[in-house]
């Protein structure tokens, strides 16, 4: 879902690949040290210069295939 207010452009986490940490903290309702922990281990740690990322994509496959940490 895609949002205009005034210029600014809104899109739902949901509709995102790329995540930062922050949104993907957000997304999976835990602290930011775990869902680092948890990027890295599944392999969605995405870097883009000197911007690390997740994609949300590769970490949802994941947690399909993996039910315990």
């Amino acid at each position: 879902m895609v949002a205009r207010d005034k210029g600014n452009v809104t899109v739902a986490l949901s509709d995102k690949r790329l995540l930062s940490m922050d949104e993907f903290a957000i997304y999976t309702s835990m602290g930011v040290c775990k869902t680092r922990e948890l990027a890295e281990l599944s392999g969605a740690l995405f870097r883009a210069g000197k911007r690390v990322l997740v994609d949300r994509v590769k970490f949802d496959r994941w947690c399909d295939k993996n039910n315990e940490v």
